[in-house]
């Protein structure tokens, strides 16, 4: 476990490595708010820090188990409030039955009790406006902090150009994301799988430009006639660990499928 601080913020970062792929999860801490919990795979590494920072309250931007692993730990032991859209906390609440390759990689959150989040959330020393942001998940939100111009993205940057997705995303609204959350002044993006990103705006945008340009050429392929697999095969030809391990629940396919559905729900 890494951590760093950030002008008023602590990053840590923890990493997870299975069949020759890993990946990376950053919690962010400030002025007494978690920004998600982490694993909890990662919970003998994230315990002792959680311990010791002073939190006073959690925001969990979605209810996927990297995000939820520790909330019933914090729920029990510190006893502070957890806040989330109320889609994710109503699942929160039942607990989830997940896929194979996920369970190996996070392993399970246990069941917890989430309050509804609301339009802004109050520290001592800042004011956090709450954004709705589907697309990687529905119920998931980002944090921005309009003084300082730091945006608490979540899942919704991870990479600038996605060659495929998984089958619970919808790209068009990642697109109506992006395009919203580029409404608002911000400088820095705080990642949960890529850390800290300086002129974050921009790379916001470069997300954006990426997705609408690979939309439109999927558009264009399939009015030619075209199947979504041979349009896969056109794209993105390669394959990647990641589908493997997920048993291609991340997968070019569904990329490319998202936005024909949308566009055929569109025409309907």
């Amino acid at each position: 476990m890494k951590i760093t601080t950030f002008e008023q913020i602590e990053q840590a970062m923890v990493a997870v490595s299975r069949a020759g792929v890993t990946l990376s999860v950053y919690i962010y801490f400030v002025d007494g708010l978690l920004i998600d919990t982490g694993p909890a795979r990662m919970a003998q590494r994230l315990r002792p820090l959680f311990s010791k920072w002073p939190i006073e309250q959690v925001l969990i931007t979605h209810h996927h188990e990297d995000h939820t692993g520790l909330a019933h730990w914090l729920q029990q032991t510190k006893n502070v409030p957890i806040w989330m859209h109320a889609k994710g906390a109503e699942i929160c609440k039942k607990g989830a039955r997940l896929p194979f390759y996920r369970n190996v990689f996070w392993g399970k959150y246990e069941p917890f009790e989430a309050d509804r989040v609301g339009r802004t959330i109050e520290t001592e020393n800042y004011t956090f406006e709450v954004i709705d942001t589907p697309g990687h998940a529905e119920d998931h939100v980002v944090l921005y902090n309009r003084e300082n111009g730091w945006l608490f993205s979540g899942d919704l940057y991870v990479t600038p150009t996605p060659k495929s997705s998984f089958k619970f995303e919808s790209i068009p609204e990642m697109i109506t994301s992006l395009e919203k959350v580029l409404t608002y002044d911000f400088d820095t993006v705080f990642c949960a799988h890529k850390g800290i990103v300086k002129n974050g705006k921009e790379a916001i945008r470069n997300k954006l430009h990426y997705l609408l340009h690979y939309e439109e050429k999927v558009l264009t392929l399939y009015e030619r006639g075209m199947t979504p697999r041979e349009i896969q095969r056109e794209l993105f030809p390669r394959r990647h660990p990641m589908h493997y391990l997920s048993f291609f629940e991340n997968s070019p396919r569904h990329f490319i499928e998202s936005i024909l559905a949308s566009e055929k729900q569109m025409s309907s």
